[in-house]
C-alpha cells in the first residue's frame, strides 16, 4: 500500500519541478478538481449504472476501467495538490472527516437505508 504522505510529497515535487506553483492558487486547484471530477462523471453519463457496474466489476470493459482509473487519479492529484498548497495533511484531514461522518450518521440508524439520516447528538 502506498503512503498518502509520500504521494503528497511526490505531488509537491512534480509541481515544483515544473515551476507551476505560481499558477496554482488554491482556487485554481479547486476548479481543476471540479473539472476533473466532471470528466470522471462524463464516463457514466446516460448509461445504466447497474450495467456499468457489472461490466466494471467483471473486468469486462477494460477500456472503461482504464479511463476511470485515469480520471480518478486526476481528481486525486488535484486533491493532493490542494492539500499541499493549503498546508495540511490530506490523510489526517480524511480521517478527521471520516470520524465526523461516523458520528453524524449513526450506523444503527442508517444501516441499509440509502437516505442520509443524521444521528441526534
Amino acid at each position: 500500500m502506498v503512503d498518502l504522505k509520500k504521494l503528497q510529497q511526490k505531488t509537491k515535487k512534480f509541481v515544483d519541478d515544473r515551476d507551476w506553483r505560481k499558477f496554482q492558487t488554491t482556487k485554481e486547484l479547486a476548479a481543476n478538481a471540479s473539472v476533473e471530477a466532471n470528466e470522471l462523471l462524463e464516463l457514466f453519463l446516460w448509461q445504466d449504472g447497474a450495467d456499468l457496474d457489472k461490466n466494471i466489476l467483471s473486468g469486462k470493459d477494460k477500456e472503461l476501467i482504464q479511463k476511470i482509473k485515469n480520471e480518478t487519479s486526476d481528481v486525486f492529484f488535484s486533491c493532493l495538490a490542494i492539500a499541499d498548497q493549503a498546508g495540511f495533511d490530506l490523510g489526517e484531514a480524511f480521517l478527521s472527516k471520516l470520524e465526523e461522518l461516523d458520528k453524524r450518521y449513526d450506523k444503527k440508524k442508517v444501516k441499509g437505508d440509502p437516505t442520509k439520516i443524521p444521528s441526534k447528538n
